[in-house]
């Protein structure tokens, strides 16, 4: 027995403790224009510099005065992964899911801002989070001029931005850039009573929502709801690429269709259900009256195509409207829409 003892405190004094605990809080206000991880959590650290590390880590930008923001457990842990910290010894524990607020300053103590007087030396990761913040803004300021809403943007960010993103907090105001809006975009950030701050520079892309393929879609098969998607795509897109899942689904492909390349209206048409050499059915409507008479297909339609077909008594030949499988409609001349009301197709 006294040896199972010794061998258990063997093992448990080989094993490596855990020395670093981050306890995240329920719900904090934050400050200033960053929230960091000390803001949100205790941290507990054998090594202080490591502890001094993860205190200062930015997270994300401060919510807006009014809002707040929830963070959960695993995304503030791929947060301090996406800095550079190494969490694998980290044990993140308390609530799993913090609301972050704005700290409330009263309107007689909001301090006037003003124009930075000398640089001030930034974190790469401040420089990024502005960068963010801003891209944020630019997109914004995009749909609000242009009324699309999906847009690809990336500011150019730099130490000098970074401290202007702390100056103007969340009132983020731009002008400037110019239709059509893509490319490499100058525009101007604007401060108090609209004056303008600084230039920023802003790389944009126009993005489109366009139906893709998800897997093979073979000549002949109709297109099912499982067989496509909506995807935003980068750039210009093909004159006849589809942009809804409406104009697909159901038709038939004409020709085979790779998985993960835009669907095209010239690959699809109407389903066939009218057939070449097949026998149909032909109403005739005019004045008030609908005859019916069978007639041989000449060509191949689907829903609202106009076919040839050839009377089987007079060997006559004419073109009819397919409204349905095996179905056609011709309208004598004469008839009227209100004739047509008036005179509902007869009962199958």
């Amino acid at each position: 027995m006294s040896r199972l003892l010794l061998i258990l405190v063997a093992l448990l004094a080989a094993s490596p403790a855990l020395a670093t605990e981050v306890i995240l809080r329920n719900r904090v206000e934050a400050r200033g224009s960053v929230v960091l991880l000390g803001d949100i959590a205790e941290i507990k650290a054998d090594d202080e510099a490591l502890r001094s590390q993860l205190a200062a880590t930015p997270l994300i930008p401060t919510p807006a005065a009014g809002t707040q923001q929830y963070l959960r457990l695993a995304e503030i842990r791929d947060l301090v992964a996406s800095r550079g910290v190494d969490v694998r010894d980290v044990r993140f524990g308390g609530t799993v899911v913090v609301s972050v607020l704005a700290e409330a300053v009263p309107a007689a103590e909001t301090p006037k801002r003003q124009t930075p007087s000398r640089p001030v030396l930034r974190t790469e990761q401040e420089i990024q989070l502005a960068g963010e913040r801003f891209s944020a803004a630019v997109k914004q300021y995009l749909q609000a001029q242009t009324g699309h809403d999906l847009w690809n943007v990336k500011v150019e960010a730099d130490g000098k931005l970074a401290e202007y993103a702390e100056q103007v907090g969340d009132r983020i105001q731009l002008s400037g850039g110019e239709a059509p809006w893509i490319g490499r975009q100058r525009l101007t950030l604007l401060g108090e009573a609209n004056q303008p701050l600084t230039l920023l520079y802003a790389k944009i892309d126009r993005l489109e929502m366009a139906v893709f393929a998800v897997q093979p879609i073979k000549g002949g098969d109709l297109v099912r709801r499982s067989d496509v998607e909506l995807r935003p795509h980068l750039g210009a897109l093909p004159s006849q690429s589809a942009m809804a899942l409406e104009a697909v689904i159901g038709q038939e492909a004409v020709q085979g269709i790779r998985p993960d390349s835009i669907v095209q209206t010239n690959q699809l048409r109407t389903p066939v259900i009218v057939r070449r050499n097949e026998r149909v059915s032909v109403r005739a409507r005019a004045a008030g009256v609908s005859v019916r008479t069978y007639a041989m297909s000449q060509q191949d339609g689907g829903m609202g195509d106009l076919v040839m077909v050839q009377s089987l008594a007079s060997k006559e030949r004419y073109a009819a409207r397919v409204i349905g499988v095996r179905e056609l409609e011709i309208f004598t001349a004469g008839a009227s829409a209100a004739e047509v009301a008036a005179n509902p197709a007869p009962a199958q």
